[in-house]
């Protein structure tokens, strides 16, 4: 459930100088033992200035920092930590990062030359990571803002990765609190290809031959952990949500853990992580050519199916976005990717096919859990439609439709 925003908005900004109009619910992320809500703030000063500010409420206010204001919920009387973007408390270089001015200070004392650096938000995830692109006349770079415990072993994933031939991007320069600088790969984002990937198998054969070479990363620490390894919190999350889909998602997720406890003893490798098409760069003129391989924080020793079951399950919600933008023939394209996919990886490893369905159904229920959290009923049906293909892949009976969700 979100949090009261109507009353604890105003009252973080009441010594801020300006005034909540009006807001709306942007995101909702897990954050340590609660949720991270995100809000479009808008907002009006004396001089009737006005801004949107991009602004979080933590129900774990553990993490709080002297930046953050601390609330109280009004419905559990619990504390809560309220902030805005860039001042997140988990990622302390963040700041620096988003002002030109003292991008091209913080990347001169690096050995770093650029001027008039255009600043462009690629990617955030409030409290574990955010991308800026840097356009210069002297060089395009990315600006990775991690949490500073994550710096040593990111930068000695890329190391290690680049050593295997796995084409990651390197990193020019690091600093202890949390920023990787980072060289621009060639190519786009394979997403921006979906039509041309779907019917090409030489794609497919690309990734077969990537997850190839990341097996053979000489790399020890365990990969991040899943949505299988956290399937009790997304299922607490999608019954607070969904309540009447109750008996719906507990037979779900016990087919997942009946299945998963026959993979004790199964042999591990070194895997991505989080793998989807956006972390895949490929080559406009040839993209069934992979030039890229970003985002390998999550990377280490994990189960051979889950980079599989990530990309397949993100290709499915990635068709459903699509289909509600009116775009169906991508739509078909991300189905028909998808499906080409389970099929080659289980052609492959025959022996641990059946371990694809189980893993791909808990990556799409977390997808429905993020849906369903949104609060809003576009939200909630998509979530639907999510625990529906996670039923598919699993080919359990379909339960009745509910109009009540």
């Amino acid at each position: 459930m979100w949090p009261n925003s109507a009353e604890i908005l105003p009252a973080a900004f009441a010594n801020s100088g300006v005034t909540v109009v009006s807001f709306r619910p942007h995101s909702v992320e897990p954050s340590g033992a609660g949720f991270l809500y995100g809000y479009e703030v808008d907002t009006v000063d004396a001089l009737g200035a006005t801004a949107t500010v991009l602004t979080f409420i933590d129900t774990d206010a553990r993490a709080a920092d002297g930046s953050s204001v601390i609330a109280t919920d009004p419905g559990t009387g619990r504390p809560l930590a309220v902030w805005a973007y860039p001042a997140d408390p988990m990622l302390p270089a963040l700041a620096g990062v988003t002002f030109p001015d003292r991008v091209v200070e913080s990347l001169a004392a690096l050995g770093i030359v650029v001027t008039s650096p255009t600043l462009t938000v690629a990617a955030y995830r409030p409290g574990k990571r955010a991308v800026i692109r840097l356009d210069s006349a002297e060089a395009t770079l990315f600006l990775k803002v991690i949490r500073p415990d994550r710096v040593a072993p990111i930068v000695d994933l890329h190391t290690a990765f680049r050593s295997s031939g796995v084409p990651v991007p390197a990193v020019l320069a690091s600093r202890a609190d949390g920023l990787l600088v980072l060289e621009r790969v060639p190519g786009e984002p394979a997403g921006r290809h979906v039509l041309a990937l779907a019917d090409d198998p030489r794609f497919v054969d690309q990734l077969v031959e990537i997850g190839r070479l990341t097996a053979t990363v000489p790399v020890v620490a365990p990969a991040q952990s899943d949505a299988l390894d956290h399937g009790g919190w997304h299922r607490a999350t999608l019954l607070g949500q969904l309540p009447r889909r109750a008996a719906e998602i507990d037979a779900v997720y016990a087919e997942i853990d009946r299945r998963r406890a026959s993979w004790v003893g199964d042999p591990l490798t070194v895997i991505h992580g989080d793998l989807h098409l956006e972390q895949l760069f490929v080559d406009p003129a040839e993209p069934w050519r992979v030039t890229g391989v970003l985002d390998i924080d999550t990377a280490g020793v994990g189960h051979p199916a889950r980079d599989a079951a990530a990309l397949v399950a993100h290709l499915v919600v990635t068709g459903q976005w699509h289909r509600g933008n009116g775009d169906d023939p991508e739509a078909r394209a991300c189905e028909r990717l998808a499906d080409e996919v389970a099929r080659v990886w289980s052609d492959r490893v025959p022996q641990w096919a059946e371990r694809l369905a189980p893993a791909v159904a808990s990556q799409l229920l977390a997808h429905a859990g993020g849906q369903a959290t949104l609060g809003t009923e576009t939200g909630r049906r998509k979530a639907v439609q999510l625990i529906a293909a996670a039923v598919g892949a699993l080919r359990l009976p379909v339960a009745e439709s509910d109009a009540g969700d």
